[in-house]
């Protein structure tokens, strides 16, 4: 199990459509990291207007008028949200929207069925680079 960054539970945002996957990751990540879950842009709007996360998880197709590429270009064009590193989860694994989320400044792409091991992986390397800075 990831060690607690700080001795308090990062926060992370989780943003999809679907209340299965909310329901997976609350239940993948939820002893080591606080929790927000978000099913709408606009509930996600309201959680960052409450507490700024340590960590978003991006659905990249959601539902409504706004694709999670474009909310993770809303979030990097905002000074007080840009910092925060965005890991971008689908189950569209197509090489073109892995680029462009990259160029979009996310930090990695995980594809739908999520791997517990491999998700609680990825999400330590990225809090610890964004607290120490990337290392190599």
């Amino acid at each position: 199990m990831a060690e607690r960054i700080k001795n308090i539970k990062p926060t992370i945002l989780v943003i999809d459509d679907s209340p299965e996957i909310l329901t997976l990751i609350n239940e993948i990540l939820g002893e080591t990291y606080e929790v927000r879950l978000a099913k709408t842009v606009k509930a996600a709007n309201t959680i960052l207007g409450e507490k700024k996360p340590d960590l978003i998880l991006l659905d990249l197709k959601l539902e409504g008028d706004i694709s999670g590429l474009d909310f993770l270009n809303y979030l990097k064009s905002k000074e007080h949200l840009r910092d925060i590193p965005v890991l971008m989860i689908s189950s569209n694994s197509q090489l073109m929207n892995v680029s462009k989320a990259t160029k979009l400044g996310a930090k990695g792409y995980i594809v739908k069925p999520i791997n517990a091991v491999s998700l609680r992986d990825k999400i330590y390397t990225i809090l610890l680079e964004a607290r120490y800075g990337r290392r190599g």
